[in-house]
């Protein structure tokens, strides 16, 4: 009888640590049978044949019942059911280990084994349970770790070159710089062409005599509308003719020349004022993009670092109840087995109490977080049209075009974080578009 009891007790105190994390148990009640086995002991109704056995006997049966009661009436967590049920299990060892009237069982014989291997059954599945949180709380991390490198990702996707300038946007720089080198030359090959054409109508070199043909307008020296000077006619003309063909000619060639020179420049200043105003929007392009992937990366690292750090903290706090569950479930089998044997002592409860848990299987693998990528917005603290920005690429005298007094155009300022330009950057470009604006000289 007080095997089956026994028997009771501990799978009473393995059953109440199944709860799950966070629920209240409810009492496992124990069969009518095996109650009423209790409810026998309770009230004495057994028999034994020794007088003093069977007070003793009755005591043990009060304890026992005593401490069905407190196992099967725990609750809250998984993990403090295991280790309350471990203490009672303790001192029912202990307390049996000191009666002896339970030595003189053959407990490799009794009815009892059956019970006793289930109890340690049970906290085997305990000990997987605690290894299956281990495996879900790594899980998690590397869910965790992921997510906070999906920032960088995210960032890399973005095509955006977010520590150095973008080469596209220096190549429109220096697409700009070149075509105003080149305008350099045009200028000045319109300048020398327009020098040679008005230097050629200003220097015509007509023949004195071709003024005689007009009397009164010129100081002339002879009228050729008189017959006497016919002759000296027929030979001016002949000497205009001589004069006029080459000055047609060159005349003719010259015009052409600075008037190709000029479309030529024209052209070349239009080009340029283009590919500025190209550059200009490309760089606010790219510094809108750059502004916006780095407080996106931001936004993103920071979120994912802060549900790593708090979430690394209850996995943290779950571990410590894991070892807790892990170390009291390997003492609850150390006890059983000691019940298990014929020859109860004091010795074997006290090995069960100081042999060492290996909970090498729990070891719990934090990562660590992986670092920030870079993103620099500084490359863009600098942008159209800043004093700094001005006086560096538009400015700078050891750029070609810039030492040979060439123009630029007015510059076109990024927008503000609202879309929308200031007023006092509209006025200078209002400015600009004016047609007495001088801009590049032709000449």
């Amino acid at each position: 009888m007080m095997h089956r009891m026994l028997a009771v007790v501990f799978l009473a105190a393995a059953r109440a640590q199944n709860c799950e994390d966070g629920q209240t148990c409810s009492p496992q009640h124990v069969s009518p049978n095996d109650m009423g086995i209790l409810m026998q002991m309770k009230s004495g109704s057994a028999s034994v044949s020794h007088a003093h056995a069977h007070a003793n006997s009755s005591s043990i049966g009060t304890y026992v019942e005593q401490v069905v009661n407190k196992v099967t009436a725990l609750g809250g967590s998984h993990q403090g059911n295991v280790e309350l049920a471990k203490e009672e299990v303790r001192k029912l060892a202990l307390q049996l280990a000191a009666d002896p009237n339970y030595t003189v069982f053959n407990m490799s014989q009794s009815g009892m084994q059956q019970a006793f291997q289930r109890i340690i059954d049970e906290m085997e599945e305990v000990i997987n349970d605690t290894l299956v949180s281990l495996d879900k709380d790594h899980k998690e991390f590397d869910i965790m770790i992921a997510n906070i490198r999906k920032c960088g990702l995210n960032l890399a996707a973005s095509n955006v070159s977010v520590t150095e300038m973008s080469p596209a946007v220096m190549q429109l720089g220096l697409n700009h710089d070149v075509c105003r080198n080149v305008s350099v030359a045009l200028r000045d090959a319109n300048h020398s062409a327009q020098v040679n054409y008005y230097g050629h109508m200003t220097n015509a070199n007509i023949p004195d005599c071709a003024q005689n043909f007009a009397p009164g307008t010129c100081p002339a020296t002879q009228d050729y509308s008189l017959e006497a000077f016919y002759d000296n006619a027929i030979a001016c003309a002949a000497s205009v003719d001589a004069w006029a063909g080459p000055f047609h000619t060159t005349a003719t060639s010259l015009r052409s020349t600075h008037e190709a020179a000029e479309r030529a420049v024209i052209a070349k200043y239009q080009e340029c004022d283009q590919a500025q105003l190209t550059y200009e929007l490309g760089f606010c392009t790219y510094r809108t993009e750059l502004i916006d992937a780095c407080s996106a990366l931001d936004n993103c690292y920071s979120s994912a670092v802060d549900v790593f750090q708090k979430t690394k903290e209850l996995i943290l706090k779950s571990n410590t109840s894991r070892h807790v569950a892990f170390i009291a479930a390997r003492q609850v089998q150390c006890y059983v087995r000691v019940l298990q044997t014929d020859n109860l002592t004091m010795a074997a409860i006290e090995a069960c109490d100081f042999t060492k848990v290996d909970t090498s299987p729990l070891k719990l693998t934090v990562p660590s977080v992986p670092g920030k990528p870079a993103c620099d917005v500084s490359l863009v603290a600098q942008h159209p049209c800043g004093a700094a920005w001005v006086a560096k690429h538009y400015q700078d005298s050891s750029k070609y075009w810039v030492a040979q007094k060439m123009n630029h155009r007015t510059c076109m300022p990024c927008l503000d974080q609202g879309g929308t330009l200031q007023i006092d950057q509209i006025l200078p470009i209002l400015e600009s578009a004016r047609p007495e604006e001088a801009g590049n000289s032709f000449a």
